[in-house]
C-alpha cells in the first residue's frame, strides 16, 4: 500500500511543477503583449484597385498610451510610386476598446506610375515607452497595407494626355460677346482647367487655335495644386492676349475646346467641353474714314463738271486742273486717315505684345533660364522656351508647335516632344537627356544670331508690305 501512495505524489508533484513552468513562461509574452498595446498602426486607403496615375487616397494613423515617452513614425515610400503628404498631421485623442489613446493621423495621396500589382512596403513605429515603476522599454509596431492592383491605361480612351479624375472642368473668363470689337483693340481672354484628383502638374496646356482675323499672345500657364478633404485639386490657368488684325470685318469664330478625361467613379471616358464662342468684328476704320473723303470728292467733281458744262466757252481752259487737285486732295485725305490709324493700331499691338513677364528681361537671361531648366529637365521650361523664343525671332508664337516651327531645328523639336511623351504620354518614354536639350538649345540660338547679322545688311531692301498689313 505504501509504494502506490509514493507513486500518487510524485505523479501530482510532477504535474504541479509542469503547470508552474509554463505560467512562468507565458509571462514575458503576456508582458510583451501589454508593451506592445502601448503602441500600434492602423492604416485605411480609399480603393484596392485603381488606374495608373490615379489618385490613392492612405491614411496612417498612430495610436499610442500616456506611457509612450518617444518615437518615430515613417512614411511610406515605394520607387514607382508619386506620394505627397495631404495637409499637416493631426494629432487627438480617441476611446478605443474602453481605453483612451493619443493618436498620430497623417493623410497622403499616392499616384502609381506602373500598372501592376502594388505591394508599399511596412510603415514602422519605433518607440520609448516608461513603467509604472520607472523603468523605460522599448516599443514597435509595423503595419502593411493590403495589395493594390493597378491598371493600365484602358485602350479606348481617345485623348492624347492621360487624366484619370473625379471631375474635370474648363471655364472661361474676360470675353465680352456682346458688343463689335475694333481693329487693333486688346482683348483678354483666360481659360482655367480644373481637376479633382490630379496634381496641377499633370494637366495639359491650353493652347487652342485661333482664326487668320486675330492675332494671339499668350502669357506662361499658372498651375497650382491645392488640398482639399478628397485629396488633391490641380489648377491650370491661361491668359491670353487677343488683337484683332486691321483690314478684317465679320465675325471671328473661336473654335470648341475639348479636353478627353477619364472618370474614376463610373469607370468611363468623358469630355470636358468649352462651346465655341463668335466675336463680331468691326469694320476697318481707315475704309471707314475714307468713305467721306471720297464722298466730297464726287461731289467736288460734279460741281466741277457742272460750273465747267456753265462755262465751257469762257473758261474751259482751267476745269479739270482744278478736277485733278480735287483727286489729288481726296487721295491725301484718305492716306492720312489710313497712316493715323495704322500708328494706332501698330502702338495697340507693340503694347499687346509687351509681355509683363518679359519687360525688363532681354533675350540673354532668357536664354540662360531655358538651358538651366533644360538641364534640370525643370517642367517650368515649357512656360519658359516660348517667351525665349520671342525675344530671339521677334515674332509671335501662340503655342509650342508654333514656337518650334518657327526655330526650325528638327533635333531641339524631337528632344522636346521626348521630353512632353515622358512627361504626359501614354506610352512609358523616357526623358531626353538634358546636356543634349541644352546643346540643341545653344545651336539653334547660334544659327538664328548668323541669320540675323547676315541677312541685314545696308543694301537689303525694305519690305514692300507696311508692318501689321502682310497678307
Amino acid at each position: 500500500m505504501v509504494e502506490p501512495t509514493a507513486s500518487l505524489a510524485r505523479s501530482a508533484l510532477i504535474v504541479l511543477l509542469a503547470s508552474l513552468c509554463v505560467a512562468l513562461a507565458s509571462l514575458p509574452a503576456q508582458a510583451r503583449a501589454e508593451e506592445t498595446r502601448q503602441a500600434f498602426i492602423e492604416l485605411s486607403a480609399s480603393d484596392d484597385e485603381l488606374y495608373v496615375q490615379q489618385q490613392l487616397h492612405l491614411r496612417v494613423k498612430l495610436y499610442y498610451t500616456n506611457n509612450v515617452i518617444q518615437g518615430h513614425l515613417n512614411d511610406p515610400e515605394h520607387p514607382d510610386v508619386v506620394i505627397e503628404q495631404l495637409g499637416e498631421q493631426r494629432q487627438y485623442r480617441e476611446l478605443l476598446g474602453g481605453e483612451s489613446y493619443r493618436v498620430v493621423e497623417r493623410n497622403f495621396v499616392l499616384f502609381p506610375q506602373k500598372p501592376g500589382q502594388l505591394q508599399l512596403p511596412p510603415i514602422e513605429f519605433q518607440g520609448t515607452a516608461r513603467h509604472p515603476r520607472g523603468h523605460q522599454y522599448r516599443v514597435s509596431h509595423s503595419a502593411t497595407l493590403f495589395p493594390l492592383d493597378i491598371r493600365d491605361i484602358p485602350e479606348s480612351f481617345s485623348g492624347r494626355t492621360w487624366l484619370p479624375a473625379r471631375s474635370v472642368e474648363i471655364h472661361e473668363q474676360g470675353l465680352d460677346l456682346d458688343r463689335p470689337v475694333e481693329p487693333g483693340e486688346n482683348l483678354s481672354r483666360t481659360l482655367t482647367l480644373t481637376a479633382e484628383g490630379l496634381p496641377a502638374t499633370t494637366l495639359p496646356d491650353l493652347a487652342p487655335p485661333y482664326p487668320d482675323t486675330l492675332r494671339a499672345y499668350p502669357e506662361p500657364a499658372q498651375r497650382q495644386s491645392s488640398a482639399t478633404e478628397e485629396g488633391v485639386l490641380g489648377q491650370l490657368r491661361q491668359t491670353v492676349a487677343l488683337v484683332p488684325v486691321p483690314g478684317h470685318n465679320g465675325e471671328a469664330t473661336l473654335p470648341e475646346l475639348r479636353i478627353p478625361w477619364w472618370d474614376v467613379e463610373e469607370d468611363r471616358e468623358r469630355v470636358a467641353v468649352l462651346p465655341a464662342r463668335t466675336l463680331r468684328l468691326a469694320g476697318p476704320v481707315g475704309k471707314a474714314n475714307a468713305r467721306p473723303a471720297a464722298s466730297a470728292t464726287d461731289e467736288a467733281q460734279a460741281t466741277a463738271t457742272s460750273s465747267a458744262d456753265i462755262r465751257k466757252a469762257e473758261a474751259g481752259h482751267w476745269v479739270w486742273p482744278l478736277i485733278a487737285a480735287l483727286f489729288a486732295l481726296g487721295w491725301l485725305t484718305t492716306a492720312a486717315a489710313w497712316w493715323l490709324q495704322h500708328q494706332r493700331a501698330r502702338r495697340r499691338a507693340s503694347a499687346t505684345a509687351a509681355h509683363p513677364e518679359e519687360r525688363g528681361e532681354g533675350e540673354r537671361r532668357w536664354f540662360a533660364r531655358v538651358c538651366e531648366q533644360s538641364r534640370s529637365l525643370n517642367p517650368a521650361f515649357f512656360d519658359s522656351f516660348p517667351v525665349w523664343a520671342r525675344q530671339l525671332t521677334g515674332r509671335p508664337s501662340p503655342t509650342l508647335e508654333a514656337t518650334l516651327g518657327q526655330l526650325g531645328d528638327e533635333t531641339l523639336r524631337q528632344l522636346i516632344q521626348q521630353w512632353q511623351q515622358s512627361l504626359f504620354g501614354r506610352n512609358a518614354v523616357p526623358a531626353p537627356d538634358g546636356k543634349a536639350l541644352e546643346e540643341a538649345l545653344k545651336t539653334t540660338r547660334k544659327a538664328w544670331q548668323q541669320r540675323r547679322h547676315g541677312g541685314s545688311g545696308k543694301h537689303r531692301l525694305p519690305d514692300f508690305y507696311p508692318e501689321g498689313l502682310r497678307p
